[in-house]
């Protein structure tokens, strides 16, 4: 058995233990976990088959609502992200305390997730990243990559892109994902050359690209959606315009600012809360958001925050579809955190130099 699986397993028990002695229940109501903070991060709620291609982005609606279901049943303080900021600074956070966050501003947050929000009455924070919410076709990045999933056992000829006809199985499928996207980074595609690029590989792949556009499966809310989704009291906050970050300092600050400018144009609610795209951050950039105003900064690191947490360096548990119930369950109480967890592994595919 490989070692993370083994791992996974002694985890697995151990939580089982924790909460056949009841641990979790005590944690749940200490004071310790009342001086924590769980913020939870959601990334895309499948519309059709997302989560089979990729289950770490996608997870399909009933997980979900399983979740919020369980924070019920845990009787966990859901509250906006800024509130939960500001009472635990000021020591007053209630026992449970739990917010949730929603990245990149998918379609599929208005269609399939909105709904159980409402439901729930959870308050939520949305960070949008605002470029294709402008130019609102299929984001590039992972509709390249859905495509090929989609297309697996199929052999792509596309000489000009990936040179020799190459078969499109578990074996090859990452380098090609990978060759397809160092060619858009090499020609520097515009974002409507690039949706061109995809209109082509689906059509060499056999995939109706219209049908994928009409249902809007890698689309962003538009921003009259996102403007109807703050009137129904979601917080839409910073992603950063491009979902993209820079080692050059004016690159990244303008990247804040043309995002902050758009979400202006969408709410009259102060955007002043961040998240760093794919969780990457270097050391330079919380001092780059504090010269921008920004209070607060969300990774992907798992982990729950307290006073002495770096507000622009806050923890964040990705929720996922391979994440069991006991692992939830125990992020929830804070049993978790104190077991072994794999971090988060940042991608300079975040990076963006000009």
């Amino acid at each position: 058995m490989h070692r993370s699986a083994m791992l996974r397993g002694a985890k697995l028990m151990a939580l089982k233990a924790a909460e056949a002695l009841h641990v979790d229940r005590f944690l749940l109501r200490s004071a310790w976990r009342s001086r924590r903070l769980l913020i939870l991060c959601y990334h895309g709620i499948s519309i059709d088959d997302e989560h089979l291609w990729d289950s770490s982005l996608y997870m399909p609606r009933p997980v979900l609502r399983r979740r919020f279901e369980i924070l019920r049943e845990l009787d966990a303080k859901v509250l906006p992200l800024g509130e939960a900021i500001e009472r635990m600074e000021a020591g007053t956070l209630p026992p449970r305390s739990v917010a949730i966050t929603f990245d990149d501003g998918n379609y599929d947050f208005l269609t399939q997730a909105l709904p159980l929000i409402r439901e729930f009455s959870y308050p939520v924070t949305l960070y949008l990243t605002t470029y294709y919410s402008d130019f609102n076709r299929p984001v590039f990045d992972v509709a390249c990559s859905y495509l090929s999933w989609k297309a697996r056992g199929r052999t792509l000829v596309w000489p000009e892109v990936v040179g020799a006809p190459v078969l499109l199985d578990d074996a090859n499928r990452a380098a090609i994902d990978r060759r397809i996207k160092d060619y858009v980074k090499s020609a520097g595609l515009s974002g409507a050359a690039k949706d061109n690029l995809l209109r082509d590989l689906a059509g060499r792949l056999g995939i109706d690209y219209d049908a994928l556009g009409t249902r809007r499966l890698f689309h962003l809310v538009t921003a009259d959606e996102a403007r109807e989704l703050a009137a129904a009291g979601v917080d839409v906050q910073l992603h950063t315009h491009r979902h993209r970050t820079s080692r050059d300092r004016d690159f990244f600050r303008r990247e804040i600012d043309e995002n902050r400018a758009a979400i202006a144009r969408i709410t009259s609610e102060p955007a002043n809360h961040f998240c760093y795209p794919g969780g990457f951050h270097l050391p330079e950039f919380p001092e780059w958001l504090r010269e921008r105003g920004v209070v607060s900064a969300t990774t992907c690191e798992p982990g729950l925050t307290t006073r002495e947490t770096d507000r622009l360096l806050l923890p964040r548990l990705v929720d996922h579809t391979g994440l069991t119930e006991e692992e939830f369950r125990g992020w929830v109480s804070g049993v978790a955190s104190w077991l072994p967890h794999r971090a988060h592994v940042m991608s300079e595919g975040q990076l963006l130099e000009g």
